[in-house]
This record gives structure tokens, C-alpha cells and sequence, in this order.
């Protein structure tokens, strides 16, 4: 009797967890998680059972655990704020010459130009 491994791409587990990407990256590189590779792409996928796994660890209260999940607050007051930070952040993107690529425009903010 085979049993079936379910994966998720790197992007849906990385949502499903609440991480960024780069963080399950990471995780696999130290031997936090176990990810597969598809063969001609190279691209990662992540076993459904390391994501409940990860997730278990995770949502747990053990202060020995480095990582834990803290949903974002959905009040009232939480949201206005997130609408206010996007409002800037559009106001200061339009602002930008057509010939600035988003990147280009990281960098400077960040910077690094």
C-alpha cells in the first residue's frame, strides 16, 4: 500500500504559515523543514504534513519555541491604519518618474542608491 504525499507550492505554504517565503527558504537551509524539488524545474514544494507540522509548533505556547503565530488585529482601528500606510505608499509611488522601475526605487528607499 504507496501513500500519497500532498505538496504545496512554496508561495501557498509560506501563506499558510503567515511567513514570508524567504523564510521557509531559510528554514530549509538551517533543517527546519523538509522541502522536494521538482526535477527539470528546480522549483521547491512543501509536504502538506511539514506545513501542519510547522503549524502545530507554531500555534503552540511553549516559550522555548522560537516561532509562534500572532494573527494580525482586524479592529477597526488596525484597519485604518493599514488604509492610511497604503494611501502613502500610493501618493509616494505616483510620484515616481516612468522610467523608475520599482526595484530602482526600493533601493533608494532603502538606501542603497
Amino acid at each position: 500500500m504507496s501513500t500519497s504525499v500532498n505538496y504545496l507550492t512554496l508561495k501557498r505554504a509560506a501563506q499558510v504559515l503567515g511567513v514570508h517565503e524567504q523564510t521557509l527558504r531559510s528554514w530549509e537551509q538551517q533543517g527546519l523543514i523538509r522541502m522536494a524539488r521538482l526535477p527539470k524545474s528546480g522549483y521547491r514544494r512543501v509536504p502538506v504534513d511539514e506545513v501542519q507540522r510547522l503549524q502545530a509548533v507554531m500555534l503552540t505556547d511553549n516559550p522555548s519555541n522560537s516561532v509562534r503565530i500572532v494573527p494580525p488585529r482586524q479592529d477597526a482601528d488596525a484597519v485604518a491604519e493599514a488604509q492610511a500606510l497604503a494611501a502613502l505608499v500610493r501618493a509616494e509611488l505616483a510620484t515616481l518618474e516612468s522610467s523608475t522601475t520599482f526595484d530602482e526605487f526600493l533601493q533608494t528607499r532603502r538606501g542603497r542608491a
